[in-house]
């Protein structure tokens, strides 16, 4: 009897550690963009870049990032990563090296990249959830009655690849630095 207790206490006790663990993973799905600081062979430089996390299981997530290149042609590599237990960030860029970090608010994290070899560089990403907020109020117009409804909404937009294809002006697959400012500055897209 004593034994069935125990083992029921350890399995309470591990469902509620599970439940709890699974409830503290953060929804990081959306579109990620900001500053790169670079060092490597050729010295320090900053950039623009974007990651993009398009799917979540639990802890897990998968998506891409973006950057332009030094031809100022769109680059996209692939990642998988984890939200580890104790908070941090975990990527495995499917091309090289690796990348850690932390969400430093709810909608801003830093990246850190390592990629050793005779191309090492160090990569400090510096990101910002891009969000888009909307707003609904109904409006009395002619004074007979309160206000009844008031509604605003936070969009996490995961349509970066549409966006890209639009931006891509010659259709030629590579989205350019240029093509990339004049889409931006044609749709006000900051």
């Amino acid at each position: 009897m004593k034994r069935i207790a125990l083992l029921s206490a350890l399995l309470i006790t591990f469902v509620l550690t599970a439940t709890i663990a699974a409830a503290q993973t953060p929804e990081l799905r959306g579109t990620w963009r900001g500053a790169s600081f670079i060092i490597d062979a050729s010295g320090f430089r900053e950039a623009k870049c974007t990651y993009v996390i398009n799917a979540q299981e639990g802890q897990l997530f998968s998506g891409y990032k973006l950057w332009f290149d030094a031809k100022k042609v769109v680059q996209k590599e692939t990642f998988t990563g984890i939200f580890g237990d104790d908070g941090n960030l975990y990527f495995a860029e499917h091309d090289d090296g690796y990348t850690f970090g932390q969400r430093t608010s709810k909608q801003t994290m830093s990246l850190y990249y390592l990629e050793h070899g005779a191309l090492n560089k160090s990569i400090l990403y510096k990101l910002e959830r891009v969000h888009y907020v909307t707003g609904f109020v109904e409006i009395d117009r002619d004074g007979d009655r309160l206000l009844v409804h008031a509604e605003i909404s936070t969009h996490y937009p995961l349509d970066a690849e549409r966006i890209m294809a639009e931006a891509d002006a010659d259709k030629d697959g590579k989205l350019t630095e240029a093509e990339w400012e004049a889409w931006k500055k044609a749709n006000n897209f900051n």
